[in-house]
């Protein structure tokens, strides 16, 4: 049986109520293009950045606003497909919601920026960070305005979807490897 990306269903369990959405402030570096997306109200009530979007590709989380959709670790550049997720930013981090994700200039994709180094960038050598630091909401339930399994890539620093049997495409080899919160992302 082929696995199918076009035809997944990217939102199947859906219950209760999602507890406690956050974000930590840090605009500064942001570029006017990036910024543009942001300062609405999101789905969670905080203020969050839309145009993310899944990478059917590589699986990763990606920012789907600029003319180009930024480099895939699959080749090229990302595929977009599914949500259009609203990313919390400007609200407290919490025990419910993980700060430090970051947009990479050169990727567009969504990393961990919480350690020395910056992770695997698909464009070679680390993930540059830029824009707002964005609080990921996690082990909280699943409804129909927030997706489950977004996970941690403990070889490349992305934001990838856990979701399927196939791990996407890591910019450090093979698929990605999960570690961590599951999180649950927003969306519209």
């Amino acid at each position: 049986m082929g696995f199918e990306p076009d035809r997944r269903i990217f939102l199947t369990r859906a219950l209760g109520a999602t507890a406690g959405l956050a974000a930590v402030a840090a605009a500064t570096g942001a570029t006017e293009a990036h910024a543009a997306g942001t300062g609405a109200k999101g789905t969670s009530g905080a203020t969050g950045q839309r145009n993310w979007r899944f990478c059917p590709k590589c699986y990763v989380m990606f920012y789907y606003g600029y003319p180009d959709n930024g480099r895939c670790a699959a080749g090229d550049a990302h595929g977009m497909a599914g949500y259009d997720f609203d990313i919390p930013h400007d609200v407290p981090e919490n025990a419910n919601a993980q700060a430090n994700w970051r947009f990479c200039t050169r990727c567009y994709g969504m990393f961990f920026f919480g350690y020395p180094s910056g992770g695997w960038c698909p464009v070679g050598g680390s993930h540059s960070a830029a824009g707002y630091n964005f609080v990921l909401p996690h082990d909280v339930v699943e409804t129909p305005n927030a997706q489950a399994y977004w996970r941690f890539c403990t070889n490349c620093y992305a934001l990838f979807f856990w979701g399927y049997p196939e791990k996407g495409r890591c910019p450090a080899g093979g698929g990605h490897n999960a570690a961590g919160f599951n999180f649950v992302i927003p969306h519209y």
